[in-house]
């Protein structure tokens, strides 16, 4: 049966047009065979897909796919979702409750952008993985560690310099014998002029060579980076060709990422409900 779904796509993590990181929101009305959400996201292309059904007041199931398979966690979209609705679909609610694979996940309306409630995935140092990093380029690097919650490497440069000159070989990267199980590779280093760090974000195994901005990442990264720094508020920014920045809080087992979006597309997305 032929049906139409309503959807949006958003930039997150900006507030500028055809910046932050782009992803597809489809309102469902029912829950869908997994093939047809990947048909869905296939069509639209970008690195995450979102699908969004209301459950009960403030309550809605949430879940994301790339365009080859779904994923366990992931913050730009979930921003952005969050934001159509306080935004644009006129939700009264100023909290809302997104029931996911990952667990609840919470966002909240705030002065300074929307606040989402995730939980930590801190990483521990792992033996370096040599062709990992031969991989990306790299022969200087200062840590490497492993975050088994989140499934991300997370490799620490030495400068933002460093960070933004990588130049990763994603066959690679694809062909790295992974013992691990690890989804993506984060690199990052200390930050520039008022930003506290800085990451960028290969995932190549996910049908991802670079993602722009990663929410999701961050729940590594801020648990990671305020050990390091020695405070719990942070800023960030992801340096990749569109760039995107958030807030991050460190909060013992859960991780407040705060962050803004744009409205940039609206229409109706047809698909065989078989």
């Amino acid at each position: 049966m032929v049906k139409w779904a309503p959807f949006y796509q958003l930039d997150a993590f900006t507030s500028e047009l055809f910046r932050g990181n782009p992803a597809a929101i489809c309102l469902m009305s029912t829950e869908l065979e997994e093939k047809i959400y990947l048909d869905i996201s296939r069509e639209m292309n970008l690195s995450e897909t979102a699908f969004l059904m209301k459950t009960d007041p403030g309550v809605y199931r949430l879940r994301w796919f790339t365009p080859v398979r779904e994923v366990p966690l992931c913050g730009h979209a979930t921003l952005a979702a969050a934001h159509l609705l306080f935004n644009h679909l006129g939700v009264d609610e100023q909290l809302l409750k997104f029931d996911t694979n990952a667990g609840f996940l919470y966002a909240e309306n705030t002065v300074d952008g929307i606040l989402m409630d995730f939980p930590s995935n801190p990483p521990k140092p792992v033996e370096p993985i040599e062709d990992v990093l031969n991989a990306l380029g790299v022969d200087s690097w200062v840590d490497f560690q492993y975050s088994p919650g989140n499934q991300k490497l997370l490799v620490r440069l030495v400068s933002y310099e460093d960070v933004k000159s990588v130049k990763p070989d994603f066959g690679a990267l694809l062909g790295v014998d992974n013992v691990l199980g690890w989804r993506g590779v984060v690199i990052t280093s200390i930050g520039f002029d008022d930003y506290d760090f800085v990451s960028r974000y290969f995932a190549p195994l996910m049908g991802v060579n670079e993602d722009p901005v990663t929410g999701s990442n961050h729940t590594v990264l801020a648990p990671y980076w305020s050990r390091i720094l020695g405070k719990r508020r942070l800023r960030a920014y992801q340096a990749s060709r569109r760039g995107g920045s958030m807030i991050v809080e460190d909060k013992g087992d859960r991780v407040h990422l705060i962050g803004r979006s744009i409205l940039v597309i609206k229409g109706e997305i047809q698909y065989n409900d078989r």
